[in-house]
């Protein structure tokens, strides 16, 4: 059995007695509880019934790091745990942990733990900061000390490569320890809550704070450009990513889809799109594609790779399975909600609760997404592509001219567009200013296969146009005097970002996605469905020049803001994150 040794500095602490007991009291028998002295003149009397059940050193006063070791040099264990005079382990501290690191094979390990008062009672558990992943763990420990050092444990041979703590370092010793120990080793988490902290008005870190924050400030000074280096290290492994898609058609997830993969490649990455027969690529692909012999993607279509990215909620089960099966860490892309507007609710509900690493593209998606499923995702930023730009072919004399893009209705899944709305609202505008131009914009592929899009056509109310590519729909944004968004539900909404990076002013109804970049007579002119004032917004920018001129300004440097190089760096630092999961 491996022997713990238990070091507890000593400097007229009054709880010195109640971090004894819980040492000795431990499930774990094969320990020595080593108590340091260092240079107390108060308490000492309450030594006196352990003495002859702890080993006792007394010490001239050098500081917790002189104390902690003589500790280490006068220990005899395999493993080193640490032990704060004021705070308390709980009874089977040393059994978990001990039990944790063997498992793992691991050299440093901490815990989670519980804060408590004055009297010793819990007064919040689960105080512990817990970095999943490795480059996050990196980030965070540049900026500060977010290990409490009583939930350490490691083995003894580390000080044998690192040396001891520094006693130069009154109150710090512990960070500069775990700065220079990263360099050689991974810090394990085990996510139980095994000691009490114990909060109070006499402890260092209340009295001494000024100091304390100047030597943190040292030594992140000291360590910056090691563990910058470290950083630049783990975003500079090369990823092997599989997507699976189901189709690459027209539409903002899609082009989402089309354009993070690309970004991948163009980065270094391998990046394989697994996609069924029936899929349509409608955009540029550099990435390889790999298509399957079956319409339903199955575990054994997925190839060996490290993150595997699934999107849609019919392709995150076979992801999963795929995972578990040891073909990568499975990513959530989510690019919708999709519980909200698909009739299989009881899947795509459910769909959301196979995999805790999760990739969203809006803080309302993320506040949502946490609210139900109690997932916090991490964020990355919608964009507007480079493809899109304000072409300056608008003329004074040309008629005033309306766009909006209208969506195939028909199949249920468009709902959240309010396209009817739209329609009525435009209608209402068409009626009060006959001499305005109105277009609609709809993929090719979804005005051939709608009725009600081609009725709508037939009427002649609107001119309709089909763009083949991103040429032409920036030509047809680039026609847009003010441009039109009626969704009331969507995650992120790109069509108005992209029509305000080619010089629209925007009228826009409130989708939670959208607030991002929407701000009321700041950068468009934005409403609540409720509000039923569509047409008023519209008409104030047509009678209203000087408005509309602002927010087309404003409004183009907001979309400026967004892009895609951002978007691609973040999806990237967070699957970097995610190869470190285990850690």
């Amino acid at each position: 059995m491996s022997k713990v040794s238990i070091i507890i500095p000593f400097y007229n602490c009054s709880y010195i007695d109640q971090a004894i007991e819980s040492a000795l009291n431990q499930t774990y028998q094969n320990i020595e509880v080593i108590v340091v002295n260092d240079g107390s003149d108060k308490f000492t009397e309450k030594l006196a019934p352990y003495l002859n059940r702890i080993h006792y050193i007394e010490k001239e006063n050098g500081g917790t790091a002189s104390a902690l070791n003589v500790g280490v040099k006068n220990a005899t264990g395999d493993y080193f745990a640490w032990l704060s005079s004021d705070d308390i382990f709980l009874h089977d501290k040393i059994e978990r942990q001990l039990t944790f690191m063997q498992q793992t094979n691991s050299y440093i390990s901490y815990t989670n733990y519980s804060l408590i008062d004055a009297d010793s009672n819990v007064v919040h558990k689960s105080a512990g900061v817990h970095f999943p992943f490795k480059i996050d763990f990196l980030q965070n420990l540049r900026k500060g000390c977010n290990i409490n050092g009583c939930t350490i444990m490691m083995k003894m041979e580390v000080f044998s490569v690192l040396g001891l703590f520094n006693e130069e370092l009154r109150f710090t010793q512990d960070y500069d320890f775990w700065l220079r120990a990263v360099q050689h080793y991974e810090f394990y988490y085990l996510d139980e809550e095994l000691v009490h902290y114990r909060v109070h008005g006499e402890m260092g870190t209340k009295k001494f704070d000024g100091l304390i924050n100047r030597e943190i400030e040292s030594l992140n000074q000291q360590y910056e450009s090691t563990l910058t280096a470290m950083i630049n290290q783990e975003k500079g492994k090369k990823i092997k990513f599989i997507f699976p898609i189901l189709t690459l058609c027209k539409g903002g997830a899609q082009r989402m889809l089309a354009d993070i993969s690309n970004g991948l490649v163009e980065k270094g990455h391998d990046v394989t799109i697994v996609m069924p027969p029936q899929g349509d690529i409608e955009y540029d692909i550099i990435a390889k594609v790999l298509r399957t012999k079956h319409a339903i993607l199955s575990e054994k279509d997925y190839p060996q790779g490290d993150i595997i990215v699934s999107n849609f909620y019919s392709t995150v089960s076979s992801a999963q399975q795929a995972s578990q099966n040891g073909k990568g860490t499975h990513v959530r892309f989510s690019l919708c909600y999709e519980p909200v507007f698909l009739p299989d609710q009881d899947i795509s509900f459910q769909s959301y609760n196979q995999t805790p690493h999760l990739i969203v593209i809006s803080e309302y998606q993320k506040d949502l997404i946490s609210l139900l499923h109690g997932i916090n995702g991490k964020t990355v930023p919608i964009y507007v592509n480079p493809n899109f730009t304000d072409l300056n072919i608008r003329s004074e004399n040309n008629p005033l001219t309306i766009s909006a893009i209208v969506r195939k209705p028909e199949g249920g899944y468009s709902w959240q567009r309010d396209q009817s709305y739209l329609i009525e609202q435009l209608r209402i505008v068409r009626k009060r200013y006959p001499q305005i131009k109105f277009n609609l914009i709809c993929p090719p592929n979804e005005m051939e296969s709608s009725l009600s899009l081609k009725q709508l056509r037939k009427s002649g109310e609107f001119h309709f146009h089909t763009p083949a590519n991103d040429t032409e729909l920036c030509y047809y944004y680039n026609q847009a005097d003010i441009f039109i968004t009626s969704s009331i539900f969507e995650t992120a909404v790109l069509p108005g970002l992209e029509a305000m990076k080619c010089g629209a002013a925007l009228v826009a109804v409130y989708a939670g996605g959208n607030t991002e970049y929407c701000r009321h007579e700041d950068t468009c002119l934005l409403s609540y469905r409720y509000e039923n004032r569509l047409a008023l917004d519209i008409s104030r920018l047509i009678e209203n020049q000087n408005l509309r001129k602002e927010l087309t300004e404003r409004g183009k440097q907001e979309a400026g803001l967004w892009d895609i190089k951002k978007t691609v760096s973040a999806f990237e630092d967070i699957c970097y994150s995610c190869l470190n999961h285990n850690l």
